[in-house]
């Protein structure tokens, strides 16, 4: 089998929420070198036009915590295109909050944009999701959708949900031919990771990290091109961690060498 035109995504129509930078803008660059015609999707507009213009493609804007905005970019959307390939749910919100200190309109500000949105746009974006005949929609959780993280337990909530919503989605869009997977990050280095990391120390993440490191955002493209492409053509309501080993934690305990 030639693996390049499995792996292709010639021809193909993507949207990439939250691509304006990090995984996102990553995953857009992948996705337009491997011939897809890429929507960057963002809140910051320059950013946003200059990624598109750079790789063949085209912004919208839009505010995913409003369903107004939702649902004026599925309108910019239908009025442009007849079908769409490829739908990447990545954009979210990470508010490191306490228990004691926990702030409940910015839970439902990170509930909203993590959980909520990509429900109400995946809804929304059914029609042209169909019409693609073999589409595949992709929900960029995290490591944390089974692993507790203290201090954070609003984006964990949240990314649990989405894991649980690809699992009923896969389930209930697989007849129309649209295949629904999640793509879960373990720690790399993104603008949301970065204080955390700097924080923590990456020796640390050395440390617990089988793989000896921290990701970087462009080893997520492969992942996100395997599910996205007819690679991936036989795989639904799975979960691809892209971790470096960092869920299989046991190994902070064993004795050293």
């Amino acid at each position: 089998m030639d693996a390049g035109p499995v792996f292709s995504l010639e021809g193909k129509v993507a949207l990439v929420t939250g691509s304006t930078r990090g995984i996102g803008a990553e995953i857009a660059r992948g996705f337009a070198t491997a011939g897809a015609r890429v929507w960057v999707h963002g809140r910051e507009r320059d950013a946003g036009q200059a990624l598109a213009a750079e790789i063949g493609g085209r912004y919208v804007h839009a505010d995913l915590a409003e369903s107004s905005e939702i649902r004026d970019l599925v309108e910019t959307l239908e009025a442009t295109e007849d079908r769409l390939d490829v739908l990447v749910n990545n954009a979210g919100l990470e508010v490191i909050m306490p228990l004691d200190r926990i702030d409940l309109f910015t839970l439902d500000l990170i509930w909203r944009v993590n959980a909520r949105a990509p429900v109400e746009l995946t809804s929304r974006l059914l029609p042209l999701l169909r019409r693609a005949g073999s589409a595949s929609i992709i929900n960029v959780t995290s490591i944390h959708d089974t692993m507790p993280y203290p201090h954070n337990a609003a984006y964990s909530m949240t990314k649990a949900a989405l894991a649980m919503f690809t699992k009923t989605a896969a389930v209930e869009l697989a007849p129309d031919g649209i295949r629904v997977n999640n793509l879960a990050p373990g720690a790399v280095e993104t603008d949301i990771n970065r204080e955390v990391l700097d924080e923590i120390g990456r020796e640390k993440f050395a440390e617990w990290i089988p793989a000896g490191r921290v990701g970087q955002t462009r080893e997520m493209v492969g992942p996100a091109l395997f599910l996205a492409s007819p690679a991936s053509s036989y795989v639904t309501g799975a979960t691809l961690y892209a971790d470096g080993g960092y869920l299989q934690n046991l190994v902070r305990y064993r004795p050293d060498a």
